[in-house]
């Protein structure tokens, strides 16, 4: 019962990673379209504001998903299942890290 529960939540923390993840890019595109449309070089300001702004919808979202990854490692079963989770909890861990320093450069605060 508990485990169902678990994988449960875990699933639909991971909906919530993803759904964020296409907001975020929906929003990114709506607002990369116009300038697109004209001289985009006369808009490099514009494109680093939304490049931040999609990079934070993406580090939310995969700390979303390693939530969600933890979640699933609370029920998993086999060590290898663990060893599999971990892996992607490392990875996932490594491009927010990443991504989070790229937007404080972005925004011109030191990382």
């Amino acid at each position: 019962m508990m485990s169902e529960l678990l994988e449960w939540a875990a699933v639909v923390v991971d909906g919530a990673g993803v759904l964020i993840m296409l907001l975020g890019f929906v929003l990114a595109i709506v607002r990369f379209a116009p300038i697109a449309l004209r001289n985009a070089d006369s808009a490099i300001g514009e494109m680093r504001k939304i490049r931040c702004s999609l990079g934070t919808y993406l580090v939310f979202a995969l700390e979303l998903m390693i939530i969600s990854d933890l979640l699933h490692s609370l029920v998993s079963r086999t060590l290898e299942d663990l060893y599999f989770l971990a892996g992607i909890v490392v990875l996932r861990t490594l491009i927010a890290y990443f991504l989070n320093k790229e937007i404080q450069e972005l925004h011109g605060q030191p990382a």
